[in-house]
């Protein structure tokens, strides 16, 4: 089952096929269950030429192949949902980028497209590989990113041309293919070819695959992920800012509450002192106005500063006996 992006009617799950002259190669090609009584359409584009129409298919009607692709070396599937293309005994000239699309009212939907990179049977060749750098992380928008494609070579090579091309992602047209006729020359050794992307928005995510191009074949590298950061949206921002100032307010106003309370308590205390020393002087000004009276009856009961002796209170009962006598 392929991969599919969400919203795609086309897949072509392999960017990169690689075959020898000679052998036999199917291109795959998967269609939206919606779409799949639609008409198929594949397309072929060499290096530096426009596309060309290899052939159409759709559901109970036998596919049609046109111009030079009408022989038996072509032939596109009638399995419903797959109409893949195979190509037997392969040539040097079979070399291309191939794209699947479905043709739905007026418009063609295309796949991501397969590039099919021909490799002569047994023969030798000076480049030993053909890598790329992975980015090690997402591109901003508007930022600046350049990709490099490195070459290895045992010997020096004949003059080199340098290409690059990204498949396209469902959209109107097969692919997209960037070339820069000043990139020629041999190389020997270790060369690095780049690609700089200025200002990068959007449309420019995807996989980028650069290839060298010599006289009689096309090496591809392994592509080249260009992964676009996701953008930070000014309302979420503004969200995150009301939402930071809403906090700093209320812890503003809880520390607001508990100084007041604290300052309530401070005067609270405050008072129950004052009330609390009112209190003690009143009860002692209270004690020594009950205390004079006693004072008073103390001193009386002294002796005579003359040294006289204060006469003596007989009870009652002894009155009382004092007159029967």
């Amino acid at each position: 089952m392929p991969f599919w992006d969400v919203g795609a009617t086309v897949s072509q799950p392999t960017p990169v096929m690689k075959a020898k002259t000679g052998t036999t190669v199917t291109l795959e090609c998967f269609v939206s269950e919606e779409n799949q009584h639609d008409p198929i359409v594949w397309y072929k584009q060499s290096f530096g030429q426009k596309p060309l129409g290899l052939g159409t298919a759709q559901h109970f009607v036998s596919p049609i192949l046109y111009g030079e692709f009408d022989n038996s070396r072509f032939n596109i599937s009638k399995r419903l949902g797959s109409p893949h293309l195979s190509m037997s005994n392969i040539k040097l000239s079979d070399e291309a980028f191939y794209s699947c699309g479905v043709r739905i009212d007026s418009d063609i939907h295309f796949g991501n497209g397969t590039y099919l990179f021909v490799e002569e049977k047994d023969k030798l060749r000076s480049i030993t590989d053909v890598f790329q750098a992975v980015l090690p992380t997402a591109v901003q928008l508007g930022d600046s990113e350049t990709l490099e494609c490195v070459v290895l070579a045992e010997s020096r090579t004949e003059d080199l041309r340098v290409f690059w091309f990204r498949p396209a992602s469902g959209g109107s047209h097969p692919g997209v293919i960037y070339t820069n006729k000043s990139w020629t020359g041999p190389c020997e050794g270790r060369c690095v070819y780049s690609l700089p992307k200025k200002d990068v928005n959007i449309s420019d995510a995807g996989t980028y695959y650069c290839g060298i191009a010599t006289s009689e074949q096309i090496l591809f590298g392994n592509g080249t992920a260009v992964v676009i950061a996701e953008p930070v949206h000014s309302a979420l921002v503004g969200l995150v800012v009301a939402l930071g100032c809403c906090v700093t307010l209320m812890v503003f106003l809880v520390w607001l509450n508990c100084q007041r309370r604290v300052t309530c308590d401070n005067m609270r205390d405050l008072h129950h002192v004052r009330d609390d020393s009112s209190n003690s002087r009143q009860r002692r000004a209270q004690a020594g106005a009950a205390e004079g009276p006693n004072n008073a009856a103390l001193h009386l009961s002294k002796k005579d500063p003359r040294g006289r002796r204060t006469k003596r209170e007989l009870p009652p009962d002894a009155v009382y006996s004092a007159v029967n006598l």
